[in-house]
């Protein structure tokens, strides 16, 4: 693939480039919204920018504590992927009083405008992924190659140096197909990002309960890449049944599912609420 950029004697990472690509993008569209529901730039555009640092340093707090609070051994390590869950729990616990007491608006309502940005940053984020060499999959089964099934797998020849895959990979023939785990992950948050902003468009004729949207947008996103991540080519650690992605994916799956069935739950009893009133005299 394309891991650098190469301009005169620079080499500019090609990720980076992606990735800070994803976050303008997102951060327009976002703010676009923000305007038409009479959102102030100047009250909403500080929130995006704290973001940043709060959702860095909580994912480096969280790697540097999860090991060391279950001894720093191999099965410690096996824990490190709860770096995701750091950098999400900062940054929503952030967004919360950040929205609820420095911008003063409802933090649900937020969120749920916001919640497009998550998968679709992902979805971009992963295109720099595939072009990085990173987060590569497993070499896939001989039986892949005359199905269907080869359009999500990528031959390991189109790795190059210095990626990580083409050091992984080195020695295995040029046409063995190995899975491609950045297309699945994206198409996976592809997915999310469709029901995510059905759901919001139709929020308020579905009168949904705020939150909602952004906690089944986790939800889905947690749930589909758990399944996903038994493609990626990562060693389980000392035998144990998930590696370290799917381990933070289930923490956030859960937690998200329990915010998701809250909000269902006082969304049933709003329609009871309204379906009373109605027959009322």
């Amino acid at each position: 693939m394309f891991p650098f950029i190469h301009i005169g004697g620079l080499d500019i990472s090609t990720w980076r480039v992606v990735v800070v690509t994803g976050v303008v993008l997102c951060w327009i569209i976002f703010l676009m919204r923000a305007r038409k529901l009479g959102y102030s730039f100047y009250t909403v555009f500080p929130w995006l920018l704290f973001g940043l640092p709060v959702g860095t340093l909580g994912a480096h707090f969280f790697g540097k504590l999860i090991p060391a609070l279950a001894g720093a051994d191999n099965a410690a390590y096996s824990l490190t992927g709860l770096t995701v869950i750091g950098s999400i729990f900062c940054c929503l616990l952030f967004s919360f009083f950040y929205i609820k007491y420095i911008m003063k608006m409802p933090p649900m309502q937020v969120l749920d405008a916001s919640a497009f940005a998550f998968p679709l940053s992902i979805f971009i984020g992963r295109m720099g992924c595939l072009l990085n060499g990173c987060c590569y999959g497993k070499i896939a089964p001989d039986w892949v190659k005359p199905s269907l099934l080869s359009l999500v797998t990528i031959p390991v020849g189109l790795y190059v140096e210095p990626s990580s895959a083409w050091r992984d990979y080195l020695g295995v023939p040029h046409d063995r197909l190995a899975w491609n785990l950045p297309l699945l992950l994206m198409i996976n948050v592809f997915f999310v990002l469709i029901v995510t902003e059905t759901m919001y468009r139709n929020r308020i004729k579905w009168d949904l309960y705020p939150g909602t949207v952004f906690a089944a947008t986790s939800t889905l996103y947690a749930g589909g890449r758990f399944f996903i991540e038994f493609m990626r080519k990562e060693d389980v650690v000392d035998n144990a049944l998930f590696n370290p992605w799917q381990l933070a994916l289930l923490v956030l799956f859960f937690a998200s599912l329990l915010w998701l069935c809250v909000c269902l739950y006082r969304w049933s009893q709003n329609l009871s609420m309204h379906s009373l009133k109605e027959e009322l005299p």
